[in-house]
């Protein structure tokens, strides 16, 4: 089981994170209230691809990449 979220049966599986956001003094009883529209999405965060059989190199390239697109996705 995931919490990603599946994007479409044409998008070759692709998956993203969704992030949530809501107000924190609020009591939680008000925040899990469907009605007060208190817990926001503001972004999709992609999901890598795991590549398992590449050289190490070229995994360590991968990793770095990832790490690239999540940073400016969250900027």
């Amino acid at each position: 089981m995931s919490d990603g979220t599946h994007l479409s049966n044409f998008a070759s599986g692709n998956k993203e994170w969704p992030l949530y956001m809501t107000i924190g003094n609020l009591s939680s009883k008000l925040r899990q209230m469907p009605a007060t529209h208190s817990v926001v999405m503001v972004a999709l965060l992609p999901i890598p691809i795991k590549n398992r059989n590449i050289p190490q190199k070229r995994l360590d390239e991968q990793w770095q990449t990832n790490r690239e697109v999540l940073n400016e996705v969250l900027r």
